[in-house]
């Protein structure tokens, strides 16, 4: 007897993909020049430790969005966690002015945005998005 072995064309076709947006804690602080460039540089760095495939980063002066692919056994907080703490970390160790003005050890503001897909969030969902983050920080909203 003969031992059958299925396995997928595409292994990649199992896995779990997600669009990904946070937003800078305090709305003065843009993601741009050096800072978007590194921002880029650290999200493929940590999503190659764990094996996560990015597929599209996005960085605007307002918010940084990227597209990821994961096993389906990695659960979408433990992707997040990872990514918005390394990234944090990685900002504050290295741009000095912005761990001079954010009293925060957390460079990003509070919670994320993550869709299931691997479609750019609707610019009216990010706009939103920031809004509503801006005024649960307290922040007025124009």
């Amino acid at each position: 007897m003969r031992d059958v072995m299925l396995e997928p064309i595409y292994p990649e076709s199992y896995d779990l993909s997600y669009t990904c947006l946070l937003i800078p804690r305090l709305p003065t602080h843009q993601l741009k020049d050096n800072l978007a460039d590194f921002l880029v540089e650290m999200l493929q760095q940590i999503c190659s430790v764990y094996n996560w495939r990015i597929e599209f980063v996005t960085v605007c002066p307002e918010y940084f969005q990227w597209g990821v692919r994961v096993v389906p056994s990695t659960q979408t907080g433990q992707f997040m966690k990872e990514i918005r703490s390394r990234t944090s970390e990685l900002i504050m160790s290295t741009f000095e002015d912005f761990r001079n003005e954010n009293p925060f050890d957390d460079f990003w503001a509070p919670g994320y945005l993550v869709v299931l897909g691997m479609r750019p969030h609707p610019k009216e969902m990010v706009e939103q998005y920031i809004r509503l983050s801006r005024r649960l920080q307290g922040f007025s909203v124009v």
